[in-house]
């Protein structure tokens, strides 16, 4: 139970909860490990709990009737997934799958709504929370509605190489296959491809061992 206590002490969402508080609520916590590519959650599902991802990653998307999905975001240890669906009744907005083998705690409803009504700071944090996906959710609107595939490729791999910066070039965190980072930003996988390679042969990126890696900043413009 420690462990738990102290994974939800350092989630920003529960950052002002008190001792007791967390101990509380790490009691009705469960432990859940799932494997690579398993759903956690399934868009337009009811939502009865959510989670805080203890270890691994997962991507957060929406798709249509054929399959086609918009990946929204990638998130990793610390990441409170499927709280929004708690606040409002509503069926899930979002479906999320693991993107390696994870472990997560799961949080029931009923839980998480006694704690917030017995903590105004957290009731702040969520409303914190809420506002900075719906500016995130605005910029990739705008994103997707003004911005070419290049722009937004090149967005997408700025944004990716952010925490993963050495002495000679920035590198992403892991592989991405062209599907993948089509995925992300609304395109092709040959549109990405075309653009990959038009990047390789000015210079701009490089693959290694299947990785990509900046070699310079790239231009605003192709």
């Amino acid at each position: 139970m420690s462990t738990a206590i102290e994974l939800l002490r350092n989630v920003a969402l529960f950052q002002h909860l008190t001792d007791v508080q967390l101990e509380e609520l790490s009691a009705q916590t469960r432990e859940l490990t799932f494997r690579k590519h398993a759903i956690l959650m399934t868009e337009g599902d009811l939502g009865e709990s959510m989670y805080v991802i203890k270890s691994g990653s997962v991507k957060v998307y929406v798709s249509d009737d054929d399959g086609r999905e918009l990946v929204l975001y990638e998130q990793g240890v610390g990441a409170v997934i499927g709280d929004i669906a708690l606040l409002d009744d509503e069926p899930r907005s979002a479906s999320v799958s693991t993107l390696e083998a994870s472990t997560a705690l799961m949080i029931g409803k009923q839980a998480f709504l006694e704690v917030l009504r017995n903590s105004p700071e957290m009731a702040i944090n969520i409303i914190r929370s809420l506002t900075q996906r719906l500016r995130d959710a605005t910029d990739g609107s705008r994103s997707l509605a003004l911005d070419n595939v290049y722009r937004r490729l090149a967005d997408k791999l700025q944004e990716l190489s952010q925490d993963h910066e050495n002495e000679e070039y920035k590198s992403l965190p892991k592989k991405y296959s062209h599907q993948e980072l089509g995925n992300m930003i609304g395109a092709s996988r040959e549109m990405v491809g075309k653009v990959m390679a038009e990047l390789i042969k000015g210079e701009y990126v490089d693959l290694r061992d299947g990785r990509i890696h900046l070699l310079r900043k790239l231009p605003r413009n192709w």
